[in-house]
């Protein structure tokens, strides 16, 4: 009777077990969903693959490429498969972006500082704040645009050349009506027939620059180097056609 009575004993103590461990179970599925029986939000944020700040590998090119965050600076991207790549907060600074193509890149927060660009091609899906490309040419703050760049009748209204580099550049018909050129070198750049009209000129350096037959009406002079080396707050004087 001792036997038995031990055995039918060990027998409900391994059922109790049995049902504890279910009913375990069954709680650990319910706090994974809410009452109406839906994922709670806690388990998917859980399960979800946290995004790497860098990409796996920087060295990537070619269609969709990943380059999310990369150290690109002072890279040579001459003529790149940038399509659809995602260059979301990559550092580019001075970097070489000629001939790159870039249809439907992403750019969002990269660092574009002291870039060079020229012919390229389609447009991307983002830019940072102020930077478009015009002409194929990558334009915005502090962009490097030297060594004679064709920008002649490009539409800048409005564009936010701040610190650009652009001597040399040749501008020649184009319409920079209130554009922001506050820091930007403009030596030797061709601005004949350029229509200025209220632009920023704020400490802008023009030496040499070709200003005949411009329109300067409402353009800002503060500390502006002028095209004969004078720095001034009033209007340049321009050498008379030749």
């Amino acid at each position: 009777m001792r036997k038995r009575g031990s055995f039918i004993y060990v027998l409900i103590a391994g059922c109790v077990c049995l049902l504890g461990a279910c009913s375990s179970g069954e709680n650990a599925a319910n706090s994974a969903t809410d009452p109406e029986g839906n994922p709670r939000t806690s388990v998917i944020r859980e399960a979800a693959a946290e995004t790497t700040p860098v990409a796996a590998d920087c060295s990537a090119r070619g269609f969709k490429a990943d380059l999310h965050g990369c150290d690109l600076a002072g890279a040579d991207l001459t003529g790149a498969i940038l399509r659809y790549a995602d260059l979301t907060g990559a550092n580019l600074t001075n970097a070489t972006l000629a001939g790159v193509q870039m249809n439907q890149a992403k750019m969002t927060e990269a660092t574009l500082t002291g870039v060079s660009s020229g012919g390229i091609l389609g447009y991307p899906a983002s830019l940072p704040t102020d930077y478009r490309v015009i002409k194929g040419y990558l334009i915005g703050p502090k962009v490097n645009l030297s060594g004679y760049a064709y920008l002649v009748d490009a539409n800048l209204t409005g564009a936010n050349l701040s610190g650009a580099d652009l001597s040399g550049v040749d501008l020649s018909y184009a319409q920079l009506i209130g554009a922001n050129l506050t820091g930007a070198i403009m030596s030797r750049a061709n601005l004949y027939y350029a229509n200025l009209a209220n632009a920023d000129l704020s400490g802008a350096d023009l030496r040499f620059a070709g200003l005949v037959f411009s329109t300067l009406t409402g353009v800002t002079w503060s500390n502006t180097t002028c095209p004969d080396g004078y720095v001034q707050s009033t209007e340049c004087v321009r050498p008379a056609a030749g």
